[in-house]
């Protein structure tokens, strides 16, 4: 009830991802260790630099409708799944780590790594640290939230897209706003860019959609997935308006 009333949007992720039992089942630990869902990288036939370093990414030139177009290098273009962690990077949450040589706080927007020439390597955990708990800021704004997910099927699918945002409007103007994008990256992607055009703007429309336009605006898509950048284009705008709409009917 606390997460529903006072973080929609991470209620709302956690309930689109995996199915019941698997919820039932899992930690939050272990939702923000998932490998990621790559075929090539659990393909032991296909090259994945990722399962075997220096090997080649057999994703670039194959099927890749699924895979990065933010983010991406060379080396690696697979995605983080997590729904919740997409929530999460939108709150600020706080990762709580503890080791041999103490404990450490790790911002969940800088715990997960993007592929660069190592993709092996895929969070700041080191091999002899165990994430103790994750913090959630008292961020009142996060009331005002929501996760929107597209996908191929209407349940235990993974995103195509989806945007965890936050939005909080005054007198038409945009007090507060956080925005991640999931499916689009190997890790949850911060739209920092954008938050940083939207904070006292109008909240409008135009200004949703010129925002997402410049956080997109280094997006490259691959032979089957530059259907992606559109999409999470739109999804950005529809769920900025649909907060929008929200909270000015009341």
């Amino acid at each position: 009830r606390v997460v529903r009333e006072r973080y929609p949007v991470l209620a709302e992720a956690i309930l689109s991802g995996a199915s019941g039992q698997i919820r039932n089942m899992a930690t939050v630990g272990g939702n923000l260790l998932q490998r990621t869902r790559c075929v090539y990288f659990y393909d032991v036939t296909s090259r994945c630099n990722k399962r075997a370093p220096e090997s080649g990414c057999d994703a670039l030139d194959g099927f890749n409708r699924g895979h990065a177009i933010l983010g991406a290098s060379a080396d690696c273009v697979a995605t983080h799944h997590s729904d919740m962690c997409v929530a999460l990077a939108a709150l600020d949450a706080l990762v709580h780590v503890e080791g041999p040589l103490g404990r450490r706080t790790i911002p969940l927007t800088e715990f997960h790594l993007l592929p660069g020439s190592t993709p092996e390597r895929e969070s700041q955990l080191l091999p002899d640290e165990l994430i103790t708990h994750v913090q959630l800021p008292g961020y009142t704004a996060a009331r005002k939230s929501r996760y929107r997910k597209v996908r191929d099927r209407a349940s235990f699918a993974f995103a195509l897209v989806s945007v965890a945002a936050v939005l909080e409007v005054q007198n038409g103007n945009v007090t507060a706003v956080r925005l991640a994008l999931g499916g689009v990256a190997a890790k949850p992607w911060r739209a920092f860019r954008a938050e940083a055009l939207l904070t006292k703007a109008p909240a409008t429309e135009l200004e949703f959609a010129r925002a997402a336009e410049a956080e997109l605006e280094s997006a490259r898509g691959l032979e089957h997935n530059h259907f992606k950048i559109e999409l999470a284009r739109r999804l950005i705008v529809a769920t900025l308006q649909e907060l929008a709409d929200e909270g000015a009917r009341k």
